[in-house]
């Protein structure tokens, strides 16, 4: 009964919404094949439930005329027309048929079932049905120009990603206009960061696991530290404020460098790439090509072996989604071990599988390290936000 259903509003939709778009009996910007079906509907050859259903079909497959669809029956005109179509006891009775038909034959069914979805070829049709029935899809161009600006791909990126929540933006972020910059800039500094930190994340939350689990580098760290006894029954936190100053100072210039690096023009250029906050890609880093150009450079740090230089833009795509996905996880799963660490308890499903740890988590620094410049100022200045470390 509910495939019924949905079937027979399926077609109502996909009939009406195109009726309504005709100006003298000729579609506005009509594909061959809509002509066609119109034609053979006009001379009886098939009644307007198979012409929905012909419409239905195809429009599945292009997301540009779901979404005239889509806008077609918001407007007064379109909505009243589905109406009529729907209680013309005529239409009714031709809807029953050919759900009948298509329930006794099974012709057309697959790309009605939601299980069809599954299949890789038929990913794209599900996410251009979901774009263009979705209000917001139509009604987030807020420039009208034909170029989608950064919002409307945000949008698009986040309603065609698996999952129960597709755009959810709470505090509007996406809509700011940061540090005087455009929209498209802001959005690009945001995708970039959530990236970047979901890549920091994932490696954190593996880190985080073998500390825990005893599982340690089979060779020395430095001279000073020939094995790891000074880091045992440590929590994962401790280690790093366990680790000799120098080091932990080596560690933060290299991420310096990196940061530096891909935010340099000249490094981006140089690999062919443009500034993420000015239509760059987000996620992307230049590799180390930039000052040495013979064969001793260094291996560019994002694909070192060139995994994927034979990729194409699709495939890319969706491992750079994958990627935002569990970047998305990671970084939800490492606080949760932190949380933990710092407030026992304060994670249940955890509770006495982590060791606790009572420093600053968000502090690279602590009062063992007074000697640099800016420490002290920092940890007394922090202290008023955060009254757990009194």
């Amino acid at each position: 009964m509910y495939s019924s259903a949905c079937v027979f509003v399926g077609l109502a939709a996909t009939c009406s919404a195109r009726r309504v778009q005709t100006s003298g009996g000729v579609f506005n910007g009509a594909r061959e094949w809509e002509m066609e079906s119109l034609a053979r509907n006009s001379r009886g050859e098939i009644t307007d439930a198979e012409l929905g259903l012909l419409n239905l079909k195809n429009a599945l497959k292009d997301s540009s005329m779901l979404k005239e669809m889509a806008q077609g029956l918001r407007n007064p005109e379109g909505s009243g027309e589905l109406v009529r179509m729907m209680a013309n006891p005529s239409f009714q009775e031709q809807a029953k048929r050919v759900a009948d038909t298509m329930r006794a034959t099974g012709v057309f069914a697959d790309f009605l079932k939601v299980e069809s979805y599954g299949k890789e070829d038929s990913s794209k049709t599900l996410q251009s049905v979901l774009l263009a029935l979705n209000p917001v899809g139509a009604t987030r161009s807020r420039t009208g120009s034909p170029r989608m600006s950064a919002l409307d791909e945000l949008i698009d990126l986040a309603e065609s990603t698996p999952g129960p929540v597709q755009y959810w933006d709470p505090l509007k972020l996406s809509e700011k206009e940061f540090w005087g910059q455009s929209n498209d800039a802001t959005i690009g500094f945001l995708r970039h960061a959530e990236i970047k930190h979901g890549r920091v994340a994932m490696a954190g939350f593996v880190g985080y696991c073998l500390h825990e689990n005893g599982i340690r580098w089979p060779f020395p760290l430095s001279a000073s530290l020939p094995d790891y006894s000074s880091f045992e029954g440590l929590s994962a936190p401790d280690v790093w404020d366990a680790t000799p100053q120098a080091a932990r100072l080596q560690i933060l210039a290299v991420i310096g460098f990196f940061e530096f690096w891909s935010e340099w023009s000249t490094s981006l250029e140089a690999d062919g790439m443009v500034h993420y906050m000015r239509g760059g890609k987000p996620g992307q880093f230049p590799a180390f090509n930039t000052i040495v150009t013979n064969p001793l450079t260094p291996l560019p740090l994002f694909d070192p072996f060139g995994f994927t230089k034979d990729l194409s833009e699709e495939e890319k795509a969706k491992k750079l989604l994958r990627e935002v996905q569990n970047g998305r996880l990671a970084m939800i799963g490492l606080f949760s071990l932190i949380s933990e660490a710092r407030v026992p308890g304060a994670v249940p499903a955890l509770a006495g599988l982590i060791k606790p740890y009572d420093g600053e988590v968000m502090g690279p620094f602590t009062a063992a390290d007074a000697n640099l410049p800016g420490v002290s100022t920092m940890l007394d200045g922090v202290k008023p936000l955060l009254p757990y470390l009194n």
